[in-house]
């Protein structure tokens, strides 16, 4: 069976700054690596670089490269790495090698728009195994990937290669589906910021793969919510509900506040997307602003304003 991908371990966001024109929005590696720090010092299980969360889709193979090494180095070995690799096969492939050799203990693959047989995914799944030998967490993410993989399809999948055996679920209403690949022996962590994380656990969930913005908060509620506490990890869940559903409105906008939350806390000095994208309109500055001031006035772990 694969290595565990339990607990909580957060997308990291890409940092870019916003100096000259379109093409000469580039990556801040410093500010990369402060966030690094930042996650570290919560206590988080891991990391997820070049998810869809972390805008890998706008990031040439070049910066990628550079990226995964930036947080390899500041990482060093604290946590296991988990990177995102998608792409055709062969793209994929030569990504999935890349990311092994520059320190990622796992990957997780969103699966090819093209793919609409089981067979076609299990030859694509079994390259990438093949090309990096590193467990792989099978991406479920239908309305990213354009791809929607049936129970049976997943399960079929995972039998196909001993290094498949694990799922991220966040297609819209999979909490049947994720009880029914845990009865089915595979390990399932949530995501989609952590859209009903706590119903996520009591279906059997391992752990979450959230925003970095909410992630200290889920550390906490994941902790209260497996040792027993579950009073006090449905207060606190609740508390961080408001923001979670909000952004869960679009993937562009749980990107937009975690980065806006970060240039408030001067971990990033700017918190736009790259271009092409919408930038937040004043009404949802406002919203997100007053969602950061109340978490922060009650104490909600992440939220802390720096001095």
């Amino acid at each position: 069976m694969p290595a565990s991908f339990a607990g909580i371990r957060p997308v990291i966001h890409t940092p870019f700054s916003s100096r000259g024109s379109a093409l000469q929005y580039g990556v801040s590696d410093h500010e990369l690596k402060a966030l690094v720090r930042r996650m570290l010092g919560a206590g988080v299980d891991g990391l997820v670089v070049l998810g869809l969360a972390s805008e890998a889709w706008t990031l040439t193979d070049r910066e990628r490269e550079a990226i995964l090494d930036a947080i390899s180095d500041a990482v060093s070995g604290a946590v296991p790495l988990v990177a995102g690799v998608d792409g055709p096969s062969h793209v994929a492939a030569e990504r999935a090698r890349t990311a092994a050799a520059r320190g990622c203990s796992a990957l997780m693959v969103l699966p090819p728009p093209w793919a609409r047989t089981t067979a076609q995914l299990i030859e694509h799944f079994c390259l990438l195994a093949d090309a990096a030998r590193v467990p792989i967490l099978v991406q479920d993410s239908p309305q990213a990937s354009g791809v929607t993989l049936s129970i049976e399809a997943i399960v079929e999948l995972a039998a196909s290669h001993p290094l498949i055996g694990a799922v991220k679920s966040e297609a819209p209403g999979s909490g049947p589906k994720i009880t029914s690949l845990v009865a089915a022996g595979l390990e399932v962590v949530a995501g989609w910021g952590g859209l009903h994380y706590l119903e996520n656990i009591d279906r059997g969930a391992s752990g979450c793969m959230p925003g970095c913005d909410l992630a200290p908060a889920l550390l906490e509620v994941d902790r209260l919510a497996r040792s027993g506490d579950r009073p006090g990890a449905t207060r606190l869940y609740q508390a961080i509900l408001p923001l979670l559903s909000y952004e869960a409105q679009s993937l562009e906008l749980l990107i937009s506040g975690a980065k806006r939350l970060l240039r408030r806390q001067r971990v990033f000095s700017d918190d736009g997307l790259r271009p092409p994208a919408r930038a937040l309109d004043e009404f949802e500055v406002a919203s997100f602003d007053r969602f950061f001031e109340q978490l922060e006035e009650n104490g909600v772990p992440g939220f802390e304003r720096e001095s």
